[in-house]
């Protein structure tokens, strides 16, 4: 490559190529071989995703439906809501990812619509969690 005094551009690049020849050049020998056991060393394993430890949950009694949920071995307050009318006594709707989930008995478990309170119940908790952290 020629490079004139009239072209910058030329001499920028041919002087970007000798930094990089020159940088090249810095390290000793030895740093090829830490580079080769670095690349052969087993990759650390990944942990599986963590679920959330905290459950929402619809349920509905002989009395009333309430809306609580339960962290680990905690219970929260139970807070009392209108029923869906799908809702059978003993059953109970769970938040499951971005759908929800009746549980109960075996042959009714299914997803299903969230209830807007219990949408409501789990945000309000979410936000307050952020809110602390």
């Amino acid at each position: 490559m020629r490079v004139s005094s009239c072209d910058p551009v030329a001499a920028l690049r041919l002087l970007a190529l000798a930094l990089v020849a020159l940088a090249g050049c810095q390290g000793s020998g030895d740093d090829a071989a830490p580079a080769e056991v670095a690349a052969s060393a087993p990759l650390p394993t990944t942990s599986a995703p963590r679920r959330p430890t905290r459950r929402h949950y619809l349920a509905r009694t002989a009395e009333r439906c309430e809306v609580y949920s339960v962290d680990r071995d905690v219970v929260s307050p139970a807070e009392t809501t209108p029923c869906p009318q799908e809702l059978q006594v003993g059953e109970r709707i769970r938040i499951a990812g971005m759908t929800c989930l009746r549980e109960g008995r075996p042959e009714r478990t299914q997803p299903v619509v969230c209830p807007g309170a219990l949408t409501k119940a789990e945000e309000r908790d979410r936000e307050a969690r952020d809110a602390g952290d």
